[in-house]
């Protein structure tokens, strides 16, 4: 009775200070920013629809125990600078739940993904999906609101039974009925990766009758998947390097005297070689080396002098957020004595994959008879929607 009693008291006082929580965006991340993959899954149909979405404890924008007490969605907004049409008379069920598997295992059986704390938090609620007036830029407000019948409280489990701590939260959306009509949510399938140039790179550092060398990027970063890294404004079928380092800043070779971003040739004389790295031999006027490579990727450009080279990121959730940094070394037998142009510095970010999963399966009601409820559906990892929680 005594040890009973004390889990209440423990509960009840976490309720309490969680309730004081603001609402925040899952996942985190996504907090101000689009998902950049819009999808019509489970609002763009006519059928009934079960929608399950996971979230890996990472993914969060609290710690510990919190208790919700609503959801509210974010509808699409790509492109942006369109309105979208409201969507009425949709039949709606929520379910939330702590979840023992993560995204990268999450099961195709719906049931599979329950923890014990499984809850029904709306029971047919007739919904109006609302209209969503032009938004010139970035993402749209949560105002798919969902409010629960009784509160929610992640994290739990181990408080109130002998659960262990959840590694994920999982919500479920039972559409049980819906008119036709297209409405897109605002979804996680890809990500921009964020991007940044450094170092120096002069204009005299270039192939004669060219624009100086350019490096770009990907436009997207996952964590277990080739990036590639693009140079342009080379000659025809000219050879290059593609250094990669983990900073942009330092020096090469952990030399003080050679700080970066270094020039290859004299500052006071640029037709001769900077006199603190003697090595060259020769000068290339403008150029820079940004970075100290830890890793060179070659490769040849095609005969409009572009190219391109790629490496496989990790896998992992610890990926995301790691930065690589990039510099092209390009042989360029006209430019200069040194014969080569280097490129400024470029900086790429992992945006993703997110620790995220979906689960979905249309079905038919109208039909004589219906079709039942299903148990399984297609998975995806990392693709789910983006909400606000309350």
């Amino acid at each position: 009775m005594g040890s009973e009693l004390s889990r209440i008291v423990v509960s009840t006082s976490l309720l309490a200070v969680c309730a004081l929580a603001q609402n925040t965006t899952v996942p985190a991340t996504m907090d101000g920013i689009e998902g950049g993959g819009g999808t019509s899954i489970p609002f763009g149909s006519n059928l009934a629809c079960r929608y399950q979405a996971l979230y890996d404890v990472e993914e969060l924008p609290w710690t510990g125990p919190r208790v919700i007490t609503g959801i509210s969605l974010r509808a699409d907004n790509t492109p942006a600078g369109l309105a979208m049409a409201g969507k009425q008379f949709l039949d709606i069920s929520i379910l939330m739940s702590t979840s023992p598997r993560r995204a990268a295992d999450a099961s195709s059986t719906f049931a599979d993904n329950y923890g014990i704390d499984a809850t029904w938090v709306v029971n047919h609620q007739i919904t109006a999906l609302p209209a969503q007036p032009i938004v010139a830029s970035g993402p749209r407000a949560a105002n798919i609101d969902f409010t629960f019948t009784v509160p929610w409280a992640y994290g739990l489990t181990p408080a109130i039974g002998t659960g262990p701590a959840p590694t994920s939260l999982l919500v479920e959306i039972w559409i049980h009925s819906q008119p036709s009509g297209v409405y897109r949510i605002d979804n996680l399938s890809s990500c921009t990766s964020p991007t940044a140039t450094f170092g120096n790179q002069g204009p005299a550092c270039a192939v004669p009758g060219k624009q100086p060398v350019a490096l770009t990027t990907d436009t997207t970063m996952l964590a277990g998947s080739p990036f590639a890294w693009h140079i342009a404004n080379a000659d025809a079928n000219a050879i290059f390097l593609v250094g990669l380092g983990t900073s942009g800043t330092g020096s090469f070779l952990g030399q003080a005297a050679w700080a970066l971003p270094m020039p290859l040739f004299d500052p006071a004389n640029p037709s001769v070689p900077w006199p603190t790295f003697p090595y060259l031999g020769y000068s290339a006027p403008d150029c820079w080396l940004n970075i100290d490579p830890v890793l060179w990727l070659g490769g040849v450009c095609d005969p409009a002098g572009v190219g391109y080279t790629s490496i496989d990121i990790p896998p992992g959730r610890e990926m995301v957020g790691a930065t690589y940094y990039g510099q092209a070394l390009v042989v360029a037998p006209t430019a200069n004595p040194l014969r080569l142009v280097t490129s400024d510095g470029r900086s790429a970010t992992v945006c993703g994959p997110l620790g995220v999963a979906r689960v979905f399966s249309f079905y038919n009601t109208t039909t004589v008879p219906p079709q039942p409820l299903p148990l399984t559906g297609s998975m995806q990892v990392g693709v789910g929607p983006i909400f606000d929680v309350h």
